[in-house]
This record gives C-alpha cells, structure tokens and sequence, in this order.
C-alpha cells in the first residue's frame, strides 16, 4: 500500500522544514494528500465571570489562535511551492497536545511526521514526546526527520531487524520506499541479552517475493543503538527502518534503550513503526 494521506506537524522548531520538504517528496511521488498540522497544546478557558476581563482574556486568545494558525499555514504555503507544486494540502488547528492530536488524526493517516523528540526539551523524563505518543497509539508508523537532513527516495535504506512483530511491521510499513531504494541493508545486531530467533533469512526472502533485493548483516555489539548508527554511517545510508518499543517504554526509560536513543540521535531519517 502506498502512502495516500501524509499527517506532518507544522511546529516551528529546526526540523520543520526537513519534515515539510519529506512530506511533499512523498506526496509528490505517491500522488498523497499532506494533513499539515497546527496543535495548539491545552488551552485554559476563560475564566467564567462576566465583564471586561473577560472579553480581554477571549480576544487574546483569539488572537493568540489566529496567529498561530497564519503562520503554521504560511510555512506549509512556502515548503509547497519550494518543493510540491500541484500536491493537494489541507491545513488544520487542534486546540490539543501534540502528541494527542498526531495520535488521533494519525488513525487515518498512512504516515505520521512528528517534531525530533531531540527537540523537545522541555518534556519530563517519565512523559511521552509527541512522536513517542503518536508511535505508541496511533497505530501508524512515524517518520521523524532530524534537522537539516533531506528524505531521499531511491537511495540506500537500512534495516533493523530482530525478529520481532516491531521490526516486522516496521519493515511492512516501510514497504513503498523499499520497493524504490537502490540498496537495502538488512542489520542484525546480536547482542548478550538477545534472546530467541532472528529469522532474518526468512525476513529477506520475503522482500524478494515483493522484488526487493536485500543484503544481510549480522554483527555483535554491545549496544544496537550505536551498532545501527555506525552502520548507517558507514554505508551512507538515506534512512533508518526500525521497530519501536518492542519492550515497555518505561523500562527504556529507566534503563535506556535502542527506540529511545534513536528516536534522539539517528543521523538519518528514521521510519518507526510498533
């Protein structure tokens, strides 16, 4: 299945127009409409009295919400005709958290482009960033795209694979953009506490029946974070494809964990699914 409705997070941070640029390559290629998404976060009501305070406080507000909308709507405008003549957008404002917004209207999306969690700093510890809560309830997979990289169809795609369901719906998901890569490196990375199966021969003869020419690896490393990096590194590879929080996203947490710090610090795009 291609990739028919993209959902992308219009928040001004120095990814924005790296997620813009992907969502309009993709809709450009797959003939898609882009959802650009304006989350307002929580917004407290006015105070209920009557009076001036009260029609200052709903006229900023209003305010406040135009100009947020103008200009999320202006930067959409702008990375459409940069780089997506004739793709067909709709612009829409949620007056909601990010993360909630992304995993709601993600349901009916194909492909979900939320801020880096690199980027958000302000989130605590123990909370979900927006792209961890989208990953984790919509349903759908995520692409996050770190500043100043560029989505690059056709070029060299590296897999995650472990063998498990994750990484399998990862690759599925991922499916439209391995059927136009040029090369795609399947890495396993085996480590001490790796238990189980990989079954990764299966997995690539799999993608062959679907005509995708796959490469496997399989390396030891203490950490598959940093296995995975070096290996997109080295390969020059355009984009990451992994699974998600295969155990509990509090456990990765406390303990750290390879969703966790690719989410964070993958020097490509990384398409995710869970």
């Amino acid at each position: 299945m291609d990739f028919k409705t993209i959902l992308v997070d219009l928040a001004s941070d120095a990814a924005r127009d790296a997620r813009l640029d992907a969502a309009l390559t993709l809709a450009s290629l797959f003939s898609a409409r882009v959802v650009g998404l304006t989350a307002t976060g929580t917004l407290l009501d006015p105070y209920r009295s009557a009076g001036e305070e009260a029609t200052r406080y709903q006229k900023m507000r209003d305010d406040m919400l135009q100009n947020l909308r103008q200009a999320d709507a202006s930067a959409l405008d702008a990375a459409v005709a940069r780089r997506g003549r004739g793709v067909d957008t709709t612009h829409v404002l949620v007056e909601q958290e990010a993360g909630w917004a992304l995993a709601t209207l993600g349901t009916a999306s194909d492909l979900i482009l939320p801020p880096a969690p690199a980027l958000a700093h302000d989130t605590p510890m123990l909370m979900a960033t927006p792209a961890e809560y989208a990953l984790l309830n919509s349903g759908r997979p995520i692409l996050v795209m770190p500043p100043g990289t560029s989505l690059v169809p056709g070029g060299t795609v590296v897999i995650a694979w472990d063998g498990r369901r994750e990484a399998a719906r990862a690759v599925a998901d991922a499916m439209p953009l391995l059927a136009l890569a040029s090369r795609v490196i399947m890495q396993v990375v085996l480590t001490r506490s790796g238990q189980g199966e990989h079954r990764a021969a299966d997995a690539v003869r799999w993608l062959a029946h679907h005509g995708v020419d796959v490469s496997l690896r399989i390396d030891e490393g203490a950490s598959p974070a940093d296995s995975l990096m070096r290996v997109v590194r080295n390969e020059a590879a355009d984009l990451l494809v992994t699974g998600g929080y295969g155990h509990s996203r509090l456990g990765e947490l406390v303990m750290g964990g390879t969703t966790r710090t690719l989410l964070r610090n993958s020097p490509v795009p990384l398409l995710m699914s869970h």
